[in-house]
């Protein structure tokens, strides 16, 4: 029998991410928790434990989590989480490690697991190796974290920040936040403003792109007047497809750029949505997205039409569906 996932209640969700097989993961922010969306509509919790927040690694509800922010899944169906300046795995069976990063601690070392150290991390995309790439906000660079949690700088200018294109190692970011991959190994990264960044209106978001022979590109966005194509503010949910499109959830509102830097709208602004600042795409193009605000996650196809997975909008709480 199918099971109603409407019931079950969510505390600011915020990353997003889906599996081959259906699968939704959910970053619940203000629960502390990942929880899972299985496609018979029973929602669980996969790891934590609601209202209480940490650092402890362990499995189901005995591990803790203080920060969560984006979120990713790998073919195996390990979850990769943003939580705190570190990088956590979970299983399947919902067992919690630390891969890299240290709670608490700010830095941009590279280095192997708790040697490495993040600035305010945000998003987070897996390649089909199980290699991850993070969003490293705050030391405005794209980290590169293998299986093994071996954390290397793979874009950006150390100590640099600005909206310079050209290779890896030259280009400059201002502050990367949501970060996804494609199926050729391309990285988009939503590049945002925030003080101090002289000429450039406040809000302002840069499509960066970050192919995977290492050249880097601004897809739209334009220094110091935001024309080209078009006017994006304070975006940080995106996801591509196996076409390099690229899909933007911020506000109300969710577009779609193509491979070629046209922009257009999928839906929105509507007052169904309040506050989107998580997306994530299925293999048939069916888009998800996390509002944050409505602790409510929805589904949006290609065509703008909107349902309710998940969660009541409007109502917080930290139920699971049986």
């Amino acid at each position: 029998m199918q099971a109603d996932a409407t019931q079950a209640r969510f505390n600011q969700p915020l990353g997003i991410a889906i599996d081959g097989g259906g699968n939704i993961y959910v970053a619940d922010s203000g629960n502390y928790t990942i929880r899972k969306i299985a496609p018979s509509g029973v929602v669980t919790t996969l790891a934590g434990s609601p209202g209480l927040s940490g650092a402890a690694d362990g499995t189901g509800a005995a591990a803790r989590f203080k920060i969560l922010k984006g979120i990713a899944v790998d073919a195996a169906g390990n979850v990769y989480a943003v939580d705190d300046g570190t990088i956590r795995k979970v299983t399947a069976g919902g067992t919690v490690t630390t891969l890299a990063g240290l709670a608490g601690a700010t830095g941009d070392a590279d280095g192997t697991g708790a040697a490495a150290r993040f600035n305010h991390p945000w998003g987070i995309a897996v390649d089909a190796a199980g290699n991850l790439f993070v969003a490293d906000s705050d030391n405005y660079l794209i980290r590169k974290v293998t299986p093994a949690g071996v954390v290397t700088t793979h874009a950006g200018t150390r100590g640099m920040r600005g909206t310079a294109d050209g290779t890896r190692a030259t280009a400059t970011f201002l502050g990367p936040q949501g970060i996804a991959i494609d199926p050729s190994g391309s990285l988009y990264v939503t590049d945002w403003y925030g003080p101090p960044a002289p000429n450039i209106p406040q809000g302002s978001t840069f499509i960066r792109k970050i192919t995977a022979s290492g050249i880097v590109s601004t897809m739209a966005g334009n220094f110091n007047s935001e024309v080209a194509p078009a006017l994006i503010l304070d975006t940080f949910a995106i996801a591509a497809d196996a076409s390099g499109n690229v899909y933007l959830a911020s506000g109300r509102s969710v577009r779609k750029m193509s491979s070629s830097g046209t922009l257009s709208t999928v839906v929105g602004p509507t007052n169904t949505f309040d506050s989107l600042q998580g997306i994530t795409i299925d293999d048939a193009g069916n888009l998800y997205v996390a509002d944050t605000s409505a602790n409510a996650i929805d589904k949006v196809t290609q065509s703008g039409n909107i349902t309710l997975v998940a969660g009541k909008p409007g109502e917080a709480g930290s139920v699971d569906v049986p």
